[in-house]
């Protein structure tokens, strides 16, 4: 059985990336969610990942159905596209979210823990807020990250 710690907990609308229309949509049919980064401890992933990953899990508010559940790995790309929105990929998954408040943003990125899972610390680059904007772990980083999750 698998144990679950959570990290950060926030209120947002879970969005992906429709590339037909070039746009973002809310995931089914949109409502908020409560959206968690945490740590998932006695289980696998799909996959046979390794015991111990991340793991950001959505769900709606309002009938309690599953909105986001993204394993975080190696390679993830975030944007901080402005305060109340931010979007991630990981190879061809794009998912975003829409939050309350800038508070809420700041504190889903800036959690310690979780700036160092997504690559997002409080730094000048992750300060600039325009679309094109995106911060990548340095290959060190994500080295150091990764064997420090088992």
């Amino acid at each position: 059985m698998a144990s679950l710690w959570y990290m950060v907990q926030v209120r947002a609308v879970v969005m992906a990336r429709d590339d037909s229309s070039g746009g973002w949509l809310p995931v089914g049919g949109g409502g908020l969610s409560q959206v968690s980064v945490c740590r998932v401890r006695g289980a696998r992933p799909e996959g046979g990942a390794r015991q111990g990953h991340y793991v950001i899990h959505g769900e709606r508010l309002r009938d309690q159905k599953t909105t986001l559940e993204c394993t975080l790995r190696p390679g993830l790309v975030y944007n901080k596209v402005n305060p109340i929105f931010h979007h991630w990929s990981l190879g061809d998954c794009k998912f975003g979210l829409t939050f309350q408040s800038p508070a809420e943003a700041d504190e889903f990125q800036k959690t310690p823990s979780v700036s160092s899972v997504l690559g997002t610390g409080d730094t000048s680059v992750n300060k600039t807020e325009s679309p094109s904007s995106s911060s990548f772990y340095s290959s060190v980083e994500r080295q150091k990250f990764f064997e420090n999750l088992f």
